[in-house]
């Protein structure tokens, strides 16, 4: 009946059997749910505040418009979308369990709406292109990197991402449900989690990593030539103050690819985590109670790790995004001081008589 009434309400033409009850079920405490539940909500109110500070710095920050900000800029509105749909889904999917109302979310919709994962990884290499292009043909980048060029990366992005997601609507097997714990799954979700997840993070990570080192050989490189002009021809030289043009420009680049970095590496050691964890209990006789915590604690929630990890990193560590952060903070602050400071008019004494 679980299935049935699934298909009735997606509307989408699934075919029967599409979703499925878990018919082993979780064999965890009973607060167990509500705690996971907690988590998510407290995450992504963090994920709300800290990333729509961001966006909200770059936009009233002219000196931050910059394609790399803009980048960064998406990847905090994608963080947001992602927390707030996953959050609902999961949210509405318990409440219907815990009610009686039935069957309210499509089991493939919820992995469908998991496609910010790959825009995220997409914004990723969009931000090490511009960096390169911004290193390797410095004085072609603004006219290479133009508004709309920017604009038509970000829409591409999301438009492959939703592309290659749509697979989910052909999955013959079915998924599973658990709606007690708010998230839905199939006998592939090892594999899914590794090539919708893993690996993307990974190649990302491992282009950034190759990108840094490229930009301390540039900037090694520029360096020795800077030396060898100056011992040529003096400081005053030409040759000299091009080549030092060319090392402040590494150098202004460089701390937007150590930060990306720094993302990459954290993404990847959170996406690590759940299947570190989880092969005890897909290859030893663990107990159940492992097992499932891995299955319905641990996995739905490690994504919001990553999630937090943005905001975070780019709000606290990136200094050219932090300082007016600061600056709008204390605007603001200052702002609700002064009106705090305005006395009322008092009512004028009537004169004695």
């Amino acid at each position: 009946m679980e299935g049935s009434s699934d298909v009735s309400g997606s509307g989408l033409g699934i075919t029967p059997g599409t979703t499925t009850p878990d018919q082993q079920g979780p064999h965890l405490p009973g607060y167990f749910p509500y705690l996971s539940l907690v988590f998510k909500w407290i995450a992504t109110l963090i994920i709300l505040m800290m990333a729509g500070w961001v966006v909200f710095t770059i936009k009233t920050t002219r000196k931050l418009h910059k394609p790399h900000n803009i980048f960064v800029a998406n990847l905090m509105i994608t963080d947001i979308i992602s927390a707030v749909l996953t959050t609902i889904q999961a949210s509405i999917m318990m409440i219907g369990y815990a009610t009686g109302w039935g069957d309210l979310i499509n089991c493939t919709v919820f992995i469908f709406l998991l496609f910010p994962i790959l825009v995220i990884q997409c914004t990723y290499l969009m931000i090490s292109v511009d960096k390169v292009i911004a290193i390797a043909f410095p004085f072609k980048h603004r006219k290479t990197m133009k508004p709309r060029v920017v604009t038509g990366s970000i829409a591409g992005g999301w438009l492959v991402s939703i592309l290659l997601y749509c697979h989910v609507f052909f999955n013959p097997a079915g998924y599973t449900k658990a709606a007690q714990y708010g998230i839905c799954h199939d006998d592939r979700a090892f594999i899914f989690l590794l090539l919708t997840f893993i690996l993307p993070i990974f190649v990302v990570s491992l282009i950034t990593l190759t990108l840094n080192i490229y930009l301390s050989f540039k900037a090694f490189q520029v360096q020795r030539q800077i030396r060898r002009e100056s011992m040529l021809s003096g400081t005053t030289s030409d040759e000299v103050n091009k080549f030092k043009k060319k090392q402040a420009t590494i150098k202004a680049h460089l701390k937007p690819m150590i930060t990306l970095l720094v993302v990459s590496f954290g993404s990847s050691a959170f996406g690590l985590l759940f299947p570190i964890l989880y092969i005890p209990a897909r290859v030893l006789e663990t107990p159940a109670f492992y097992e499932a915590t891995m299955k319905y604690i641990v996995a739905p929630n490690v994504g919001y790790l990553v999630l937090l990890l943005h905001p975070f990193v780019y709000g606290l560590y990136y200094k050219q995004v932090r300082e007016p952060m600061m600056k709008v903070l204390k605007r603001v602050t200052c702002r609700n001081k002064f009106n705090s400071a305005v006395v009322t008019p008092q009512p004028r004494r009537t004169a004695w008589m």
